[in-house]
């Protein structure tokens, strides 16, 4: 596994477009949060601006910030290393020179796995560290409170590198991969999950790939509103483990699909 990992990292490293990718997602994590101290308001019915950086709600706010930084920046991230592979024909070559199909699949999951391992261990320490320096009072309890989420956190990248690596196998030219997973998460899903709540209204309209990975990290403060709306029989998202399942059923659709095409594509 490692050296299917150290293989992966020397391909990518090269890549000007990766380094950038990480670059941004490190920098913004932290940055798209502490921003809001500038922020001259805030609707204090939505929350407070204290509770966006301390401990437990801080895992909340910049999970979901993180969220949307894994969307597009881990999301492109897992098209562009299989596509690039067959702009610069590696892929080709690698099959070549001995490596096996299955081993150049065992390798793009190792690498998602480390990518999302990463992601999650840094989600962790700028949790921690924006946490620390903002709250005043600190019990081990109020940390651990929502410590839930860095699991959910890391499900979460792996749906959407997978989903992304699907569709970059699928495609294999790098701008319409992109385009694709694009347009499918802002609008295509958004208009099939509005059409299916206009004529059914049940658990099944929140059944969708990309929306059950958003629900694992959903925004904090609608919360507010998730209660009123289960008192009618309501819910603007899914509970943590029916996300969590829906996650990882459709991620192993994913793969399966791409291994699949992997194994009997053309070279």
């Amino acid at each position: 596994m490692l050296h299917l990992l150290k293989l992966e990292w020397l391909k990518v490293r090269k890549y000007k477009i990766f380094r950038v990718m990480v670059i941004f997602y490190l920098v913004l994590l932290p940055a798209c949060l502490l921003i809001t101290k500038t922020f001259k308001y805030i609707p204090e019915e939505l929350v407070s601006r204290e509770s966006l950086y301390m401990f437990p709600t801080v895992w909340g706010y910049l999970g979901y910030i993180g969220n949307w930084l894994t969307f597009f920046f881990l999301g492109f991230l897992s098209v562009i290393i299989v596509t690039m592979e067959h702009s610069n024909r590696t892929f080709r070559q690698n099959i070549i020179t001995g490596l096996s199909r299955n081993e150049f699949f065992k390798a793009k999951i190792v690498f998602i796995l480390t990518i999302s391992l990463l992601a999650t261990l840094y989600y962790l320490l700028v949790g921690l560290g924006i946490g620390f320096t903002n709250t005043d009072t600190i019990y081990f309890s109020k940390i651990v409170q929502e410590a839930h989420l860095i699991p959910r956190f890391f499900l979460m990248c792996i749906g959407y590198m997978s989903f992304g690596f699907f569709l970059g196998v699928l495609i294999k030219r790098t701008g319409i991969a992109l385009f694709i997973y694009l347009v499918y998460i802002m609008f295509i899903e958004s208009v099939l999950r509005g059409i299916h709540m206009y004529y059914i209204r049940n658990i099944s309209m929140h059944l969708y790939p990309m929306n059950a990975n958003e629900d694992l990290v959903p925004i904090p403060f609608a919360k507010l509103a998730e209660e009123f709306l289960r008192e009618n029989q309501f819910s603007l998202f899914l509970e943590p483990h029916q996300a969590a399942l829906t996650v990882c059923f459709y991620t192993s659709i994913f793969l399966f699909f791409a291994y699949r095409k992997i194994k009997y594509s053309d070279i």
